[in-house]
């Protein structure tokens, strides 16, 4: 890698360390500050890992304890927790009082990845701060989380299954077994074992240590095509490839080694990372599998054709760790050219790294998910 590129890594840094800890309120990590000025639960888990590497754990602290707030008895955890108040053109009334919502664009019931990344983040937390009063506080509601996605395997087979819109691609019509839910179940089975082993409660670890290598091995067994993990499965019917999944399963070590080699081989073989840092599906989701909402917002390539950096941010993680350390270097260059260009870290990206603005639809920005997300990588790519 160039000193050039090396420059803009850093200078990209940088970008993203302004932008996470302006998405910073006392309650927790905003998704942004436009249109997703809220406390979002999937942004803010997956932002809390740039957080950690900062080392600002009492901003991760307070996001996990506004959702044991906010969580149901039965474990589920909302959507998000807004503002209440009342906007007239640019003035916004004050915005003093939280109002939780607990389904996908209002009408979808159980979106399940905010559930599983909460124990995921609990676990990230604990790790860097060993809180371990924390920790006790944390397990009754660690316990209702899990129970409530355990819920989902409706079959007994050790994999969950979802309705539409479940997880954070909420444009694309997919349910049943969706990989993506799946593996961030998975991981969430192992937060669960590592959190007991904690707190020296070994008869839930050995469940935990089961459940989770049954939910292994089912993706294994059910998932894997022998080039990748397929995207969703339902009934005799299967999906292509998508990006989100297979980054996450070589990630959290879902994939083996090999595995690894192999999905970033089909990566390279199908241009996938040439021209953006990932692309997100192969092939491009038909137009008649995306929710009809978002045609009339006048982004019916929102999770098709549009660039998402966070998924090339975590891809170069999975380089870097299976040797390819120029490519990792290289790939996170380019995303971070994309927030030197803009000086912001941005939501989403035109393919050719534009940022998106659309009549009705502008990119959010700041956007803590894919700020967090780029310190994170950068500090475990050792540039820090």
């Amino acid at each position: 890698m160039s000193s050039s590129a090396e420059e803009v890594v850093h200078r990209a840094y940088r970008i993203a360390v302004r932008d996470l800890r302006a998405c910073y309120n006392p309650d927790g990590i905003v998704a942004g500050r436009l249109h997703f000025n809220a406390y979002w639960a999937r942004d803010g888990f997956w932002a809390s890992l740039g957080a950690l590497a900062l080392g600002d754990v009492e901003q991760v602290k307070a996001h996990l304890n506004l959702f044991i707030q906010y969580q149901m008895p039965s474990g589920k955890l909302p959507v998000r927790v807004e503002f209440l108040g009342h906007t007239f053109g640019h003035y916004h009334t004050r915005r003093m009082e939280l109002k939780a919502l607990y389904r996908a664009g209002t009408v979808f019931a159980d979106p399940l990845d905010p559930t599983a990344l909460f124990i995921v983040a609990a676990r990230e937390y604990f790790t860097h701060s060993h809180d371990m009063d924390f920790c006790v506080h944390f397990e009754p509601a660690m316990d209702r989380a899990i129970q409530w996605l355990l819920s989902h395997d409706r079959d007994g087979d050790g994999l969950i299954e979802s309705r539409y819109l479940a997880g954070w691609m909420d444009s694309i019509l997919k349910k049943d077994k969706v990989f993506y839910l799946n593996v961030t179940f998975y991981e969430a089975l192992r937060a669960c074992r590592a959190l007991k082993e904690w707190l020296g409660h070994m008869e839930d670890v050995r469940r935990f240590e089961d459940a989770a290598s049954r939910t292994g091995a089912a993706l294994q067994r059910v998932f894997w095509n022998g080039e990748y993990f397929t995207d969703w499965i339902r009934g005799s019917r299967r999906g292509g490839f998508a990006s989100d999944g297979n980054v996450l399963a070589m990630l959290f070590g879902a994939a083996g080694e090999e595995q690894g080699r192999a999905v970033l081989r089909f990566i390279a073989s199908r241009g996938l990372d040439r021209d953006s840092p990932l692309r997100t599906c192969d092939p491009v989701y038909p137009f008649s599998q995306v929710f009809p909402f978002y045609f009339l917002a006048g982004i019916p390539d929102y999770h098709r054709t549009l660039v998402w950096p966070w998924l090339g941010t975590l891809n170069a993680i999975n380089k870097f760790r299976l040797g390819d350390q120029p490519a990792a270097l290289s790939d996170l260059a380019r995303i971070g050219a994309l927030f030197v260009e803009r000086n912001a870290v941005a939501e989403v990206y035109e393919p050719d790294g534009r940022l998106l603005q659309r009549r009705f639809y502008q990119a959010e920005f700041p956007f803590a998910w894919n700020a967090g997300l780029y310190i994170y990588a950068a500090h475990t790519l050792g540039l820090i």
